[in-house]
């Protein structure tokens, strides 16, 4: 849902607050990635796949993220620092189209607006900001423009960023398996 930008962004400073928690940034950063980088550079898999839900419209709820069949699959560990990230990722997606910026992504849909330019035109501020180190193979998904953002405030992005870095995800398990998705 928010850009790689807003995403390395939460998972470098996850990480500087969770120290004893992520012993391997490169495999996090790799995980915080992973469910958008794998449905850019391989058609074959859908979003649906890679974000373990129902792709389409945060602002019509045409879009879920199941998160309890994300800790069922077998393959996901959440003591390795991949998955970790994968769950970061998924967490931000979620709390980014209900919760933060529904308002902003619905109003962008009224005016049929591309919403993800708002991306390019926070990018520069919060990669000098949060000293964000692009990952090569990213690079070219991370467009910088010099215009002021439609519906994007950076205030409240950076607010955004504060409060995902500051999620417990051994929490955010626990909730998910005792009362579910929603």
């Amino acid at each position: 849902m928010p850009g790689f930008t807003i995403h390395l962004a939460i998972a470098n400073e996850y990480a500087k607050k969770n120290k004893e928690k992520v012993k391997n940034m490169n495999e996090f950063l790799e995980g915080t990635i992973a469910p958008d980088y794998i449905f850019l550079t391989n058609q074959d898999i859908s979003k649906n796949i890679t974000h373990y839900g129902k792709w389409g419209d945060w602002t019509t709820n045409d879009q879920e993220i199941y998160f309890d069949k994300f800790l069922e699959d077998k393959k996901v560990d959440l003591q390795n620092d991949y998955w970790k990230g994968y769950f970061l990722h998924l967490l931000v997606d979620y709390y980014f189209g209900k919760k933060y910026f529904y308002e902003e992504m619905k109003k962008a849909k009224e005016n049929k607006d591309k919403f993800y330019n708002d991306y390019d035109c926070t990018n520069k501020e919060l990669i000098e900001k949060y000293n964000i180190k692009i990952i090569d193979k990213i690079k070219k998904y991370m467009s910088c423009i010099e215009e002021k953002p439609k519906y994007l405030k950076i205030d409240k992005v950076n607010k955004f960023i504060e409060d995902m870095a500051n999620l417990n995800l051994e929490e955010q398990e626990k909730t998910i398996k005792e009362y579910g998705t929603k």
